[in-house]
């Protein structure tokens, strides 16, 4: 066998191992598991919720009332099915401010006789005025918690901490109370408060600022809708105070929370 001959049998058995090999190595190659497939986007997370409660206790106040404005001793307790999903309880459980006017009710006040004026039969006196007029007592709030938003922030290079921004959504229980007594012998006309616990709607969102694994320190805003008759007076004219002279409102409560959670050591996920 001539030179040319032997090097043309080469060429010919190389092609054709090329032609065989091929499709086995690219099948090898398909059939290979990358080593990220199925991983989570972020290894070693600190679940910072998941499976975990929360307890703690706070302020709150109304924005946006009538006649009296709240500032409350505030509780929140929950627990978060996942990371980003809870049921928890926020509930302003006194009133430490009964008698703090709006400035609405700085300017009435100052406005109505302090007493009953001969031939005056619309004006009220600041007495009985004050005395119809109801306030916040306490304030029940279920719901759940979603939370889309998570992350860290930093603050002058040198305080590093979690955070989560999250919305809310559930029922609402305030409970309106009186103070004082109406004085019959001197009212020119019908009123009478309206008191009680008055069921309605709560929306809102808040922010968790975690300075550990186990502490936080949060904030919460919730728009409070219910029926209200906050002056207690005779609205449509039926010479009677009913729940037909009540009307749906709608307040604003803000609050600060100082708040634990358990277990505490947060899960650490793969």
């Amino acid at each position: 066998m001539t030179k040319k001959a032997h090097a043309m049998k080469r060429g010919i058995a190389l092609l054709v191992g090329c032609l065989v090999g091929i499709p086995a190595v690219t099948q090898a190659a398909q059939e290979r598991k990358s080593p990220l497939a199925d991983a989570p986007a972020i290894r070693r997370r600190v679940e910072l919720r998941d499976k975990r409660f929360e307890l703690g206790v706070g302020v709150a106040s109304t924005i946006g009332q009538d006649f009296y404005n709240a500032l409350m001793l505030n509780v929140r307790l929950g627990f978060h099915i996942t990371d980003w999903i809870g049921l928890s309880v926020s509930a302003g459980v006194f009133n430490l401010t009964p008698d703090w006017r709006s400035s609405f009710n700085d300017k009435l006040n100052d406005a109505l006789p302090a007493t009953a004026q001969p031939g005056d039969t619309k004006t009220p006196t600041r007495s009985n005025a004050a005395a119809a007029e109801n306030r916040i007592g306490q304030i029940i709030l279920p719901q759940i918690d979603i939370v889309p938003f998570t992350g860290k922030f930093s603050l002058f290079s040198r305080l590093f901490a979690s955070y989560d921004v999250y919305m809310v959504a559930g029922p609402s229980f305030v409970n309106l109370v009186k103070r004082g007594t109406i004085d019959p012998s001197t009212e020119c006309c019908k009123a009478s408060p309206y008191v009680g616990w008055k069921p309605g709607v709560n929306v809102g969102f808040g922010m968790h600022a975690f300075i550990n694994n186990y502490f936080a320190i949060n904030v919460e805003a919730h728009n409070l809708m219910y029926s209200n008759n906050a002056a207690g007076r005779d609205v449509t004219g039926s010479s009677a105070v009913t729940s037909d002279d009540a009307q749906w409102t709608y307040n604003w409560l803000v609050g600060l929370n100082f708040m634990f959670f358990l277990p505490a050591q947060a899960k650490v996920s793969r």
